[in-house]
C-alpha cells in the first residue's frame, strides 16, 4: 500500500497548525466572518454563536481542504505528469470532503440537514478551493524560483545555490539552514535555524534528503549538520553536542567513532 498520499496530507495539515502565518490568517478570517455575518448567519446567530460557528467552519474546512489537496496531489502524481492540471484536478476532488464538512457544521448549528443545497454548495466550495490551490501553487513556485536564483555578484560563493531536498518539506516560515534531524515516534523533527517542523517519515529517508549538507548520524534518533555544532560537552565519559540554536544532543557509543572521525569528539 502506497502511504505517500496519506503522509503528504498529514504533513500538510501539521504544517498549517504550526505555521504562525496560517494561524494568524485563520484568526483574521474568523473575526471578519463573525463581524460581517454572511450567508444569513448575522440574522440567525448572536455574536457568540457566530464566533463559534465561523471558528469551527474556518479551521476545520481549511485543515481538511489542505490535507485533501495534498492527498489527491500526491495520489495523482504518477497519473498526471503536468503540475497545473494535477493541481486543478486535486482541488476539484478536495472540494468534496470540504463540502461534507460545511454541510456537517451547518447541520449541527441549525439542527437540520438540508441535502438539497449539496450540489450548489459543492460548486461554491469548488470555486473557493481552486482559487486557493492556484494561489498556493503560484506562491510556492515564486518562492522556489527565488531560492534557486544564483547569488548576485559580490555575495559569497560558498552559499549553496540549491537547498537540500529535505527543506522542501518545511513550511516557508521555518525554512532555513538545516541544523539537525530528530526522531519523534514515527515522525522526524526537521530543525533549522528558523524553527522546527514535524514530518511523517523515516530517519534514514530524511538523511538521504539532506543532500550536500555535511553531517553525520550521532544517535539512532539524531542526525546533525557539522556546521551546526557550536560546542562539544564531555561529562563522565559521555559526549553531548550543543548546536548553535542552544539545543543539546547526545552522541551514543555506537556513533562515537564517527563523531571522532568528523572532528567532533
Amino acid at each position: 500500500m502506497d502511504r505517500r498520499p496519506l503522509q503528504s496530507a498529514l504533513r500538510e495539515m501539521h504544517a498549517v497548525t504550526v505555521s504562525r502565518y496560517s494561524r494568524i490568517g485563520l484568526l483574521l478570517a474568523t473575526i471578519l466572518l463573525t463581524v460581517s455575518g454572511p450567508f444569513g448567519t448575522f440574522e440567525r446567530f448572536n455574536v457568540g454563536q457566530r464566533l463559534a460557528y465561523w471558528a469551527i467552519m474556518v479551521v476545520v474546512s481549511y485543515l481538511v481542504g489542505q490535507g485533501a489537496t495534498a492527498f489527491f496531489t500526491e495520489l495523482l502524481r504518477d497519473r498526471i505528469a503536468q503540475k497545473w492540471p494535477r493541481a486543478l484536478v486535486a482541488g476539484v476532488l478536495a472540494a468534496v470532503p470540504v463540502t461534507l464538512v460545511v454541510i456537517a457544521v451547518e447541520s449541527i448549528a441549525t439542527q437540520r440537514l438540508d441535502l438539497a443545497l449539496g450540489f450548489s454548495l459543492w460548486l461554491y466550495v469548488t470555486i473557493i478551493t481552486l482559487v486557493l490551490v492556484v494561489a498556493l501553487v503560484a506562491v510556492r513556485d515564486l518562492m522556489a524560483e527565488t531560492e534557486a536564483r544564483p547569488p548576485a555578484a559580490g555575495t559569497s560563493a560558498a552559499t549553496p545555490a540549491e537547498p537540500p531536498p529535505i527543506l522542501t518539506r518545511v513550511p516557508l516560515p521555518q525554512r532555513g539552514a538545516l541544523l539537525a534531524l530528530i526522531v519523534e515516534d514515527h515522525y522526524v523533527d526537521i530543525v533549522t535555524d528558523k524553527g522546527k517542523t514535524l514530518v511523517l517519515m523515516r530517519l534514514a529517508d530524511a538523511i538521504r534528503e539532506t543532500g550536500m549538507v555535511p553531517g553525520l548520524q550521532i544517535h539512532r534518533s539524531h542526525w546533525v549538520a557539522k556546521d551546526a555544532v557550536a560546542k562539544v560537552h564531555r561529562s563522565e565519559g559521555k559526549l553531548t553536542l550543543e548546536l548553535r540554536n542552544g539545543m543539546r544532543l547526545p552522541v551514543s557509543r555506537s556513533y562515537l567513532a564517527a563523531a571522532r572521525d568528523a572532528g567532533l569528539a
